[in-house]
């Protein structure tokens, strides 16, 4: 095995962490390792969504292991103590300390190839550190920190931390060889804030060989559900007024709000408050595969915050595409995700903040059995073409060989 064989990819979010980017970097690093290259991985202590470090990793325990065939390396930094983007920052930068440490001790190795995901630009920057000279660091950017935390408010009401953020992304990626992103929107974006290394369109995948399409089971009412994590980036509010509003009209139909998050709390409180009997929140299985996770609800929400949501298609709408199944999402029109709709004519789109408008498409689904299993049909067929994790990390792969082979 070659030196240039040998891969470091640095991401706060990795494996046992299910949602977010943490699956994704989990398939990057198997990819890698499965097809020759030997990787390691600098990672945190598990924790999202949850503000609390899983049991399994509390007390100094699993901080070396194999996932996938990878070295997992974890540097003892759990979740941001307190919200907003402050603590965020804080937590990040004690990341990058900490990752700069295992460097000088010699606990990681610098590396001819290393890979690093954003969000968190500050592990970017350990990524930068982390290279050989003559060496290539790619940074795969699955959010843009600067506007997402503007757009929810995050940065304290002020513009001055949010130019701060813009200017220290302008200058750590463009100390890269490659930025990777998840759509042309994006890519616009860093352009705007000044990003001038290549950028590449790298979308995020489905493993269509794992996910399957599952029929669906037989029962006298349909059953709704949203998925994912229970963050403000999410718009949840909108699936309550949702509720609402089929409380009156369809009180048969029931909602499942699956996830951990920040929100939690405060959804059920209000869900409470509002004496809504047809919707409910669960937990997250960590022992439940995906699939058969998904494959639950007849149809499936995907609510948007419309100010966090400009750039971006939502991970889990591929996934849910491949088991075969509908969904209503609200979106901006224009958007990323209005134009998937449109390209796909796997799922409906209506406004955000129309819960009315929400509950006409939740309806029209329910009350139409072709129409749901024909959707689901069209959302399969296209992930097989478009999002196969083969296709996709494959030329992944290609072109990081060629980025290489020019050093």
């Amino acid at each position: 095995m070659t030196p240039a064989s040998n891969v470091l990819f640095v991401s706060r979010y990795f494996w046992p962490e299910l949602i977010g980017s943490a699956p994704f970097s989990t398939d990057i690093a198997e990819w890698l390792t499965r097809h020759g290259r030997r990787t390691t991985v600098v990672s945190g202590l598990p924790h999202y969504p949850e503000p609390e470090v899983f049991p399994a990793y509390r007390d100094g325990k699993c901080r070396r292991e194999i996932v996938g065939g990878s070295a997992v390396e974890r540097l003892p930094v759990g979740a941001p103590s307190g919200g907003g983007a402050r603590a965020r920052i804080a937590n990040e930068a004690e990341f990058l300390l900490r990752g700069l440490a295992a460097l000088v001790t010699g606990r990681v190795d610098r590396h001819p190839i290393v890979l690093a995901l954003c969000p968190s630009i500050l592990s970017v920057a350990l990524g930068i550190a982390s290279k050989r000279r003559n060496g290539v660091c790619v940074a795969v950017v699955h959010d843009i920190q600067s506007g997402l935390a503007e757009k929810l408010g995050m940065t304290g009401g002020g513009s001055g931390l949010a130019r701060l953020m813009r200017t220290c992304e302008r200058l750590v990626l463009n100390r890269t060889d490659l930025v990777v992103v998840l759509s042309a929107e994006m890519k616009d974006q860093l352009r705007r804030i000044g990003v001038t290394v290549p950028i590449e369109v790298v979308p995020l995948w489905v493993d269509t060989d794992q996910i399957k399409v599952v029929e669906p089971v037989a029962r006298s009412s349909v059953k709704v559900l949203y998925s994912g994590n229970l963050g403000r980036k999410q718009g949840l509010g909108q699936i309550v007024d949702l509720a609402a509003e089929l409380a009156v009209s369809r009180p048969d139909i029931e909602i499942i709000l699956r996830g951990n998050g920040s929100q939690g709390r405060e959804l059920a409180a209000e869900i409470a408050r509002r004496r809504l009997a047809n919707v409910h929140i669960t937990e997250l299985q960590p022992n439940e595969a995906l699939g058969p996770a998904l494959s639950a609800g007849d149809i499936h929400l995907v609510p948007q915050n419309p100010e966090a949501a400009a750039f971006a298609v939502p991970s889990k709408v591929f996934n849910i595409m491949a088991v075969g199944r509908p969904f209503v999402a609200t979106a901006l029109p224009g958007s990323v995700l209005w134009e998937l709709q449109r390209e796909s004519g796997a799922f409906l789109c209506v406004p955000p903040g129309e819960p009315l408008g929400f509950a006409e498409a939740v309806l029209r689904l329910a009350d139409d059995t072709w129409l749901r299993q024909e959707l689901g049909r069209r959302g399969r067929e296209f992930v097989e073409l478009n999002y196969a994790k083969p296709r996709v990390l494959g030329a992944f792969m290609s072109r990081l060989d060629a980025l290489t082979a020019q050093r």
